[in-house]
């Protein structure tokens, strides 16, 4: 297999594994196959962007949040990336924050860097999907909800002894359900959990 057959192939599917070339050439060999991809990757033709998953060099990837479903998927964007997606916190996070109902991973990429946390089967849910600007590519991320659900999940023993939410610096428009918020909070079969969401509620509904 020559280098232009691949991308003849597989134009329309600039980030692609190993199995995906071999779905396509199965005649290839997996040995002869790595060697190849090796050293068009020294050539500069394609680039690694993790073990066994690779893009075209001419790609531009001018969203981050697409490579997020290929390196480590079942998964969606949440917590601190999600609400500054959002606007509903101002700092943008160092790495893009995700969950997964996998084992908790961390990946740093020359793209970026990614924290997949994990989570209980049974709170793996409220997402969207994206339609990305490139081709054949989209990603999964948080309702804003959800996002600050999660958020209250993985922080719940440090925002439960906190007396206000001014420190956070939360910010919630018009479009924020939060009706859908405290229904959805009392899918987590988790007291402080949910004890927070309403507080929450309160301290910003209220105001």
């Amino acid at each position: 297999m020559h280098f232009e057959e691949l991308r003849k192939k597989i134009k329309d599917w600039p980030i692609f594994k190993i199995e995906d070339i071999l779905k396509w050439f199965p005649e290839t060999k997996t040995k002869i196959l790595a060697n190849q991809l090796y050293l068009w990757t020294k050539k500069g033709y394609i680039q690694r962007i993790k073990r066994n998953l690779y893009k075209f060099s001419e790609f531009k990837i001018n969203d981050h949040f697409i490579l997020a479903n290929f390196i480590y998927p079942p998964c969606y964007i949440s917590l601190e990336t999600a609400l500054n997606y959002y606007g509903i916190v101002p700092d943008i996070p160092q790495m893009i924050t995700l969950i997964t109902p996998l084992t908790t991973r961390r990946f740093k990429t020359d793209f970026g860097n990614f924290f997949y946390h994990h989570i209980k089967k049974d709170y793996f849910f409220g997402w969207r999907t994206i339609k990305a600007k490139e081709k054949n590519c989209f990603y999964n991320v948080a309702l804003p909800e959800k996002a600050l659900l999660d958020f209250i999940y993985f922080n719940s023993k440090r925002l439960s002894e906190l007396f206000d939410f001014k420190e956070e610096r939360f910010e919630f428009d018009k479009n924020f359900d939060w009706a859908k918020f405290l229904k959805m909070s009392k899918i987590f079969k988790n007291k402080k959990v949910q004890n927070i969401a309403l507080k929450i509620k309160k301290f910003y509904a209220a105001s």
